[in-house]
């Protein structure tokens, strides 16, 4: 009872805070003060679920703001690891197939770092490749096996915990807010900040808080059954914030994962009879629906996000054309992993395939491919998968493969593969029971 009232309390609180930016009164103590209580009454494989994959940055800025308290990323997820340890030895006692396909991937793209130019650069890179890699295949097999997860909890710490970024950039990098319809802002003294500091990066950007926000977004609307009522209220709080933050693979991304959900990530699809008929529809639907986000956004007060539209991105363009031609230039193998940087002195391609095509090659796109199908196959996963705690499993994803789409890179997006080798058989479609209901949805 007392985690449901605390609950509702929220439903208050977090519409506050958002408002409270632009007037001033949300403020980093106030946002950690409302973050607190989510992590003490909410279920410990939801708050080990959020310490391990998305709370490592919100340890960082709390340390940055009181540099006397011991918080770190790397504590908090420790801490997110003790909390799920019953799902630890499942994975290490009966899922040891999720591991060694997660080693497999590795060992892949080993033998292209060896391939590649083996600089610090690229030593960094394959480093935190491992790292991440092997972490966050706990994070997804606890959303593919957890049947306690508490999803509408994890969805609230994610918005307290984007709201608490939002305070802290504000006081650490002496922003200065917009009017709630202001959606030029935080961009743009972000990147006024990035470049009077001779290209120094922010703890954390607005690319950090807007996806962190569609994360939460995109977890909400992935449950089979939910109210309408409150699906709407968290999207339109993470609307109004990711607007706020000017990330615009985040703002395309919301309203391509609210597309998916209205049209193909739907109860009804779950059903065998009608399939092709169903997805027919769902595939109108879902051009409907992203014709009038073009018409929206197009309209939209933000210059990032509508110079876009029109404009285009002549930066990312640059990026594609230069893997293009390294990839032309290697063909089978690619430039091997940091190749990419060594030849031009870029970060990354910014686009999930054309960074593993520039630094694989066509042999090493083909054997990450087997790999994933492989997977697939035997853990029977269509795009449909429904987790144990009810949670279609690919619409989450959709939000992380959107991002590493257009910005990122492989120690990011290496997070795609964690998420194919987690998979677990015992994933199932929802009993005709539970159909029944969530088809009123």
């Amino acid at each position: 009872m007392l985690k449901k009232s605390i609950g509702k309390v929220y439903y208050v609180i977090i519409p506050l805070l958002i408002i409270g930016i632009s007037f001033g009164y949300t403020t980093f103590p106030i946002t950690l003060v409302a973050l607190l209580p989510l992590l003490f009454f909410t279920d410990r494989h939801t708050v080990g679920l959020f310490f391990l994959m998305y709370g490592g940055p919100v340890g960082g800025i709390t340390r940055a703001m009181y540099p006397s308290l011991p918080v770190y990323g790397l504590l908090l997820q420790l801490i997110g690891v003790i909390l799920m340890w019953d799902l630890v030895l499942s994975l290490f006692r009966k899922n040891k197939q999720a591991l060694l396909g997660m080693l497999l991937v590795l060992a892949v793209f080993g033998f292209f770092y060896f391939l590649g130019p083996k600089d610090e650069w690229s030593r960094d890179k394959f480093t935190t490749m491992i790292t991440h890699g092997l972490t966050m295949v706990l994070g997804y097999y606890a959303f593919c096996r957890s049947k306690r997860l508490d999803v509408e909890g994890l969805s609230r710490i994610l918005l307290v915990a984007a709201l608490c970024m939002y305070a802290f950039c504000i006081s650490f990098y002496k922003l200065s807010p917009g009017d709630i319809m202001d959606y030029n802002w935080f961009r743009d003294q972000s990147m006024a900040y990035y470049y009077s500091m001779d290209h120094e990066h922010m703890l954390v950007g607005y690319q950090h808080i807007g996806m962190l926000i569609l994360y939460s977004a995109a977890i909400y609307l992935s449950q089979v059954e939910m109210k309408r009522g409150t699906a709407l209220f968290y999207t339109l709080c993470a609307l109004q914030m990711v607007m706020v933050s000017g990330c615009r693979q985040a703002i395309f991304g919301l309203f391509i994962v609210v597309a998916l959900r209205l049209t193909v990530f739907r109860a009804a699809n779950l059903q065998k009879k009608g399939n092709l008929g169903k997805l027919v529809w769902s595939a109108a639907g879902l051009v409907v629906v992203f014709l009038l986000m073009l018409v929206i956004l197009e309209n939209t007060s933000s210059d990032v996000v509508a110079g876009t539209l029109t404009e285009g991105d002549a930066g990312r363009q640059l990026l594609y054309l230069q893997a293009l031609n390294i990839f032309q230039n290697n063909p089978l193998t690619g430039a091997g992993i940091g190749g990419f940087h060594a030849i031009t002195g870029e970060g990354w391609p910014h686009n999930f395939f054309l960074e593993i095509l520039c630094e694989t090659g066509i042999i090493g796109l083909l054997m990450l491919l087997v790999l994933v199908v492989a997977t697939l196959a035997k853990r029977k996963a269509g795009l449909l998968y429904v987790t144990n705690s009810d949670l279609f499993y690919f619409l989450i994803l959709f939000a992380l493969f959107f991002r590493v789409m257009v910005s990122s890179d492989l120690t990011e997006s290496i997070e795609l593969f964690s998420a194919v080798v987690a998979l677990t058989p015992s994933g199932h479609y929802v009993s005709h029971e539970r159909q029944k209901v969530a088809l009123n949805y």
